[in-house]
């Protein structure tokens, strides 16, 4: 979340140095990643006329121009053509220093003196426009000072948002925030404006998809002016927070989701057919969207539509059918909430991420819908002449309340190790929201809805101690029992080392750093530098690792070398990572450079700040399975290294893991999966790419692998034990033709959500691909195993083998071969 300083004092004031304030926000709430700077940082940036306009005597592509300052005419060499007599421009002085340090002198071009220089929007840090001068209209007073009017200059803090903290997405909620860490009050815009427009209700709204849509508000504004462009200082503010302004309607809607953290989609009311409908996407549906690509679509996608086609990809873009452009007059402003779950898992398929996305996969207050709903429509009618419509459209069936949680004082001060006062508390809650009561010693905190982090009393505890200041508790040894035996996340590990080994993989203990050609065997990314040493023991030995994989890879290679083709070995280890060090914690700890250089503490850098980076390290379990993993005989055949093998070693690792594909270049494309614990990504697994096997001198056949963030990992080999029973199974084949790319695993998993009490076991026993099957299809073989407490009768069975098809048929449009 980027936030222009400018911007955000219009709702929170403070007097507090950027320092300063990146620490207060360090400390108390979220990372700092960046401090960016736009447009003149020092200086004077002056109003000018210009007097005279014309080309350079010496050169065919600059101009020189006379600019009134003021009482005060000076010559300016140009490089623009657009300024003409009469024309006022920014003029920025001698002295001034520029956004990225430079410091602005008098200077003779091609042999003519040139004592300032006119700005184009991009040096002004309005936009990234730097095709001519900016042009000012008359409003602007010649000789006046430009901050005046607008700030030349801008500060933009890059916030790390934590992912529980969507409120965060909005200068509104960053303004609540930083109010908080302060103990000061902070405002929000007052919305007023005048109805009158065509009804919003000239237009239907239907929502199919409830489930996956907790709201949903419409309103439309009308008699737009055509093709204008948003306020100058909207602009800056859209451009300094990291987005593009395009036109008035478009920067509106951008604006309004900066402010808010709400997005918003605002549809060409003329092109919108009947009405809007909220509904899944039908199966191979495509949509043309707003960046010029065409994407494919699946069932479990909700789309925006009209009554004939759809429109938007809900919470993510929009298509190209009802795009605004400056012929827009009349629009229909969307405001919504999504189920956040819904939103990532079609951002991630479409490998698509937006700004919108981005705020809409966290989960959003829906009531704050209405506010960004009318904001857009206010600011329409300012901006942009628009009359809104007196009435909304609005899909609102189970409204969000506020919700309670307890809050004790002396739990309070246990947590924390501070004493915790009852006046203090309920002051702290109050500036982030909350409704308080309080009776002795404990509190009960109404927690407003849009802080949906807030749930049990250790969350508020949480709160209440980062804006006391956890710098506040006392460095103090706690109380321990010398009693010994190992932490639970020992016995983790070692319970993980001795479940692989009874899989039969041998530990390896590799060094945890190597030489530089792992990253270009592996086709890493360039610019992805791990940290360095300083004083490496060898050339061969001087990057730390990011991954275990390169160091088992080399420890198989060896063995191979020494005549053993085949094996299995696994490492748990740590992991690598350079990280920039946030301002404060750089005098805190030794760091690393990517230069290589080790600086102690109090180093100043030659090359700035950014080069200051810090290691972060994480713990992972990887494993390498090469040749024969089961030898052959005379009742076997030989069990090869490949994707299925190792895949079986990461479930047993991440118990309920789920697989989907994913393409690593080091990895065989089609045989390789990105591991899931629910919605995290936990790892990876998959066959290694033949060039980056013959690349590491493994010859000897197939090599799987895998790396998993020990963090995901639940190793837990104690067997289960299930009662037998006497009652015989059922067994049942069916073969369904699905799309290409419709994964198997997917399908039994949609197959295990049925509720079906009777099924024990399902598995694919074939996939074929070939002229039995159209093109682009798939036959599926599944076999179910079906049992109850009594003998099942047939027709029992082949009523939930027809829910299981039906279930296949909704969910992934699966034909069942033979009907």
């Amino acid at each position: 979340m980027r936030v222009p300083l400018s911007w955000l004092r219009e709702y929170v004031d403070f007097d507090l140095s950027v320092d300063e304030l990146v620490k207060a926000i360090s400390l108390h709430s979220q990372e700092v990643d960046g401090i960016h700077r736009l447009g003149v940082l020092d200086g004077e940036v002056v109003v000018g006329e210009v007097v005279e306009f014309g080309p350079h005597p010496n050169a065919d592509r600059l101009s020189v121009a006379k600019v009134d300052l003021g009482g005060q005419e000076v010559q300016i060499v140009a490089g623009a053509p657009n300024p003409y007599p009469g024309a006022r421009v920014p003029v920025v002085l001698p002295g001034s220093v520029m956004a990225d340090g430079t410091k602005l002198r008098k200077a003779k071009l091609r042999g003519l003196e040139s004592n300032g220089m006119m700005m184009s929007e991009r040096e002004l840090g309005i936009s990234n426009d730097h095709s001519g001068i900016l042009l000012l209209d008359e409003s602007y007073e010649v000789g006046r000072q430009v901050a005046e009017y607008f700030p030349v200059g801008e500060t933009v803090l890059e916030l790390d948002v934590n992912p529980n903290r969507p409120d965060l997405w909005g200068m509104i909620g960053v303004a609540r925030e930083l109010a908080a860490i302060l103990g000061t009050d902070f405002r929000i815009p007052d919305i007023s404006f005048e109805t009158g427009g065509p009804p919003t209700a000239d237009y239907g709204l239907r929502v199919e998809a409830e489930d996956l849509c907790p709201r949903y508000d419409l309103r439309r504004v009308s008699n737009i002016s055509p093709g204008g462009r948003a306020p100058l200082e909207m602009r800056r503010r859209i451009f300094a927070a990291g987005m593009r302004p395009i036109n008035a309607i478009v920067d509106i809607s951008n604006f309004t989701m900066l402010e808010t953290g709400q997005p918003n989609h605002v549809f060409d009311a003329s092109r919108v057919r009947e009405g809007i409908v909220v509904r899944r996407a039908k199966p191979a549906e495509k949509m043309k969207l707003l960046d010029g690509t065409t994407r494919d679509l699946d069932t479990d996608m909700l789309v925006i539509a009209d009554e004939e086609r759809g429109l938007v990809i809900a919470g993510v873009m929009g298509a190209e059918d009802a795009e605004v452009g400056n012929e827009t007059t009349d629009v229909l402003i969307e405001v919504a909430t999504f189920a956040g779950q819904s939103i990532f898992g079609t951002s991630a398929r479409l490998a698509l991420r937006t700004d919108a996305s981005g705020r809409n996969e966290r989960g959003l207050d829906p009531n704050m819908v209405p506010f960004a709903r009318d904001r857009v429509a206010s600011l329409l009618a300012e901006h942009a002449g628009g009359t809104i419509a007196s009435d909304t459209l609005s899909h609102y069936p189970e409204p969000v309340d506020s919700w309670e949680a307890p809050l004790r004082l002396g739990r309070a001060e246990l947590l924390l190790g501070i004493p915790v006062e009852r006046d203090e508390a309920v002051g702290k809650l109050e500036a982030l929201g909350c409704g308080v009561q309080a009776e002795d010693g404990r509190i009960s905190a109404s927690i407003p809805t849009f802080r949906r982090d807030l749930r049990r009393e250790a969350d508020l505890i949480e709160e209440v101690g980062r804006l006391f200041g956890l710098g506040r508790v006392p460095e103090e040894l706690p109380k321990t029992s010398l009693s010994g035996g190992l932490t639970p996340a020992q016995q983790k590990v070692r319970t993980l080392r001795r479940l692989l080994a009874d899989l039969g993989l041998a530990e390896a203990i590799t060094y945890p750093f190597g030489p530089d050609r792992w990253r270009r065997d592996l086709s890493l990314e360039s610019g992805h530098e791990p940290p360095t040493l300083a004083n490496p023991l060898s050339a061969q030995a001087r990057e730390m690792r990011s991954m275990l994989l390169p160091g088992l890879l080399d420890a198989a290679a060896r063995n191979e070398a020494f005549g053993v083709e085949s094996g299995a070995i696994f490492e748990v280890g740590r992991v690598f990572e350079a990280r920039p060090l946030p301002e404060g914690k750089r005098d805190a700890a030794l760091h690393f450079r990517l230069t290589g250089e080790l600086n102690q503490p109090g180093t100043d850098a030659e090359d700035g700040a950014s080069s200051f980076m810090g290691v972060e390290e994480n713990q992972r379990v990887g494993g390498v399975l090469t040749g024969a993993i089961q030898p052959g005989g005379w009742n076997a055949p030989v069990r090869r290294a490949g994707f299925f093998e190792a895949k079986g070693i990461v479930e047993r690792l991440v118990p309920g893991a789920s697989f989907s594909p994913e393409v690593r270049p080091f990895l065989h494309p089609g045989r390789s999966a990105v591991v899931r614990a629910g919605d995290a990504a936990a790892g990876w697994v998959g066959e290694l790419h033949p060039e980056t096997a013959e690349k590491f001198d493994l010859s000897g056949g197939p090599v799987a692998a895998f790396e998993l963030d020990l963090a995901f990992c639940d190793p837990d080999p104690a067997p289960r034990f299930q009662p037998f029973t006497n009652v015989p199974a059922v067994s049942r084949d069916l073969a369904v033709v699905v799309d290409s790319g419709v994964p198997a695993g997917d399908m039994l998993a949609a197959v295990g959500k049925t509720g079906s009490t009777m099924l024990a076991g399902a598995r694919v026993f074939d996939v074929y691909e070939g002229a039995q099957v159209p093109e682009g299809k798939k036959s599926v073989a599944l076999r179910f195993a079906f049992r109850g407490e009594e003998t099942l009768t047939d027709e029992a069975v082949n009523g939930e083998l027809d829910r299981i098809s039906l279930c296949l048929r909704e969910s992934f449009g699966a034909e069942v071969r033979g009907d």
